[in-house]
């Protein structure tokens, strides 16, 4: 066998193990990503709803008590600290799987939750998306995720935020959601030293798999910039995944 040869069989052996790498990681993540619906389901249908009805019971046992003072006060504080878990367990169903995503986008779950936020914080909320930009299911998560982390953060974090703007978009060749408060910010470099920077890290590396970028800007009390970016076309890993395919049948 001459070296030409043997280079190219070399050459077409990388290309296959390579591509069973990539292969193996989709499937993974197909799998987890179906695992994480799973359980948002059974959050949902086993522990949401009971404390839903368990609040509801508590609701009209306060009209029962009003000449009770003492014992309407407990019922009250009970009916507060399941108000608060229903809300927990709606965030993690969110964070496993937002519920409405495949079938709606992720464009009416911003608007429902940029109005609960309004409504909970008296912020005020600007939205501007197209309903039209859709993309797969995986980009549609990651992107949905690095929303939600970044109202996650000015909800607990940025309490003198009075506004949040949130863009989603096409330009060009890319997708592009920006999440954008007037917050107290932070000290981005000192976040990251320390590893205190909510889940956005981990968000960052979902969008990274889809072949785009997160860009995290904020400047102490002058609030937070989150700009996710993702290509419109093939994410890098699945164009990745064709060329190898290609190239290893060749």
């Amino acid at each position: 066998m001459d070296r030409n040869a043997q280079q190219e069989l070399q050459h077409s052996a990388a290309f296959r193990q390579e591509l069973a790498s990539e292969l193996a990681l989709a499937h993974t993540s197909t799998v987890v990503e179906e695992e994480r619906r799973w359980i948002a389901a059974e959050v949902h249908d086993r522990i949401a709803q009971n404390l839903a009805g368990a609040f509801q019971q508590l609701q009209s046992l306060e009209s029962l008590l009003a000449d009770d003072p003492p014992v309407q006060r407990v019922v009250l504080r009970a009916s507060s600290l399941l108000r608060e878990a229903i809300r927990e367990c709606r965030d993690i169903m969110k964070e496993l799987h937002p519920p409405g995503l495949d079938e709606f986008g992720i464009v009416p779950l911003i608007e429902e939750e940029l109005k609960q936020f309004s409504e909970d914080s008296g912020c005020e909320v600007r939205f501007v998306g197209n309903r039209q930009v859709r993309r797969s299911g995986a980009i549609e998560v990651a992107l949905y995720r690095v929303f939600h982390e970044a109202l996650t953060n000015a909800r607990r974090h940025a309490h003198t935020a009075r506004k949040v703007v949130v863009t989603f978009e096409r330009k060009g060749q890319s997708i592009i959601l920006h999440i954008e408060d007037d917050g107290q910010g932070f000290d981005v470099a000192a976040a990251r030293r320390s590893g205190h920077v909510g889940g956005l890290m981990s968000m960052q590396r979902r969008i990274e798999s889809c072949g785009g970028t997160v860009e995290i800007i904020s400047i102490p009390v002058q609030g937070t910039k989150v700009t996710a970016r993702v290509p419109f076309g093939l994410s890098r890993n699945n164009a990745e995944i064709q060329e190898l395919s290609h190239a290893s049948r060749a």
